[in-house]
Order: C-alpha cells, then structure tokens, then sequence
C-alpha cells in the first residue's frame, strides 16, 4: 500500500491525540491497581471523556474522505474535511485547558441543574437585617410580607410554600435592588429573569407581578432609580 505524506500527517495527529489521552489514565489506572489514591475527579473526566469521543469520531469520519480528496486539494469537499478533521482534535484538547475545568464545567452544571430556588447563599440574619431596611424605608408591603415570608422565598424552593414578597418598588428601583444585590453577594448565581418571571414569588404591592421586560430594560431608561440612596444605605448596613 503506497503510502503519500497526507496518510503520514493524519497519523501522527491521531497518534498526538491518543498519546495525549492514554498518558494520564494510564496512570489513573495504575494507581488504582496499586490501591493508591486515584484522583478520579468524575465531574471532570466523564465530560472529558465525552468531548474526546466526539473529537475522535470526528477524526475518524473525516479521515477517508480526506484521502479522497486529497488529489483535489483545492476542492470544497477537502476544505470540508480537513476543518471537520481538525475540529476535532480542537474538540479534544480543549478538554486539557483550565479554562475546560474551571469555568466550562461549572457553566454546564449550572444549565443541566433544575433550577427550583434562587441558589443564593446568604445567612437568616443578613435576609432579616434586609428585611428590616426595607420596613424602615417603606419598600415592602409588610402587612402581606412578614419576616417568614421573606426568608421563604429567598432560601426555599419556590414550589414548597405560598410565600410573596410585595414590594413598593418601581421597575427602575427593582432594578437596582437586584444589582445592588448581586453585588453584595457575588458568589451567588441569582438570575434576573429567575427573579421576577420564573420563582413567581416577586409581586408589587397591588398584587400583580411585575413584568420582567420592564425590570430588563429599566437601567437603559432610568440609571438611577428614586431609591437609589435609600437601597444604598440598606446594603451597606449588612
């Protein structure tokens, strides 16, 4: 079989790639037989290894048409499967990067994760020293929202109780509350939409919910709401 330097250029691609896979498993599974600490991380690997699997399927499909066409290189079919061919040695090796692990990995938990509560991370006696700011302030409704209330809403799932919040808000000021909060609290995933759309749980004094559209767009017409200092000095106070 006459071999032609594309067939010796794909294999040594596919010889990097298998390499670069099998070096750190065959350690993994070395130290597993050894009865040592393996350092499985399976949050890590498993969609490691999935994004592997999908690279090398692309390698592999695209591999022979490549040889087809590698008489034509000039053709759209060898352009089309020498992306596809290098895509997914890019599909796998990204898996390699920290950018893979430390920030790819969670934003895909995140997605898959059914979102239920506000996975927000904040202490009762914060939520009640806000509580507190806003009864003083008069921005709540505290005949309809008592300090229970409060503390439902924000740290239960929204399905597992009747609790509302009844703010005496208007849309630009519920803006800033938010942002103020997501600043207070930066660890926290708190969404907009989760906020007042979806947890059904945020309702303005009369009754009826707010709508998101307004919330989203309020700061583009108002940058600074008319309880701007007061939600300012609620904040700092925790």
């Amino acid at each position: 079989m006459q071999v032609n330097s594309y067939q010796i250029v794909l294999w040594l691609c596919f010889a990097y790639v298998y390499i670069r896979l099998l070096i750190p498993y065959i350690v993994f599974f070395a130290r597993y037989m050894f009865n040592e600490p393996v350092g499985w991380d399976k949050y890590v690997e498993r969609p490691r290894l999935v994004f592997y699997g999908i690279g090398l399927l692309l390698m592999h499909g695209s591999y022979t048409s490549l040889l087809k066409y590698s008489d034509n290189p000039k053709s759209f079919f060898f352009y089309a499967n020498v992306f596809i061919f290098f895509g997914g040695i890019l599909l796998s090796q990204i898996t390699w990067s920290k950018r893979f692990k430390n920030v790819f990995i969670p934003k895909i938990k995140e997605k898959l994760k059914k979102q239920d509560n506000f996975n927000i991370s904040i202490t009762k006696n914060q939520l009640q020293k806000l509580y507190n700011g806003f009864v003083q302030y008069d921005m709540i409704h505290s005949e309809q929202t008592n300090l229970d209330d409060f503390i439902e809403v924000f740290l239960k799932d929204w399905h597992t109780h009747n609790s509302k919040i009844f703010f005496k808000l208007d849309a630009p000021s519920c803006r800033e509350f938010y942002e103020l909060f997501k600043l207070k609290f930066p660890t926290n995933s708190l969404s907009l939409i989760d906020f007042f759309k979806r947890s059904d749980t945020i309702r303005r004094k009369d009754g009826k919910p707010y709508k998101y559209s307004t919330i989203k767009d309020a700061k583009s017409r108002t940058p600074v709401s008319n309880r701007s200092e007061d939600l300012k000095a609620i904040f700092e106070s925790l």
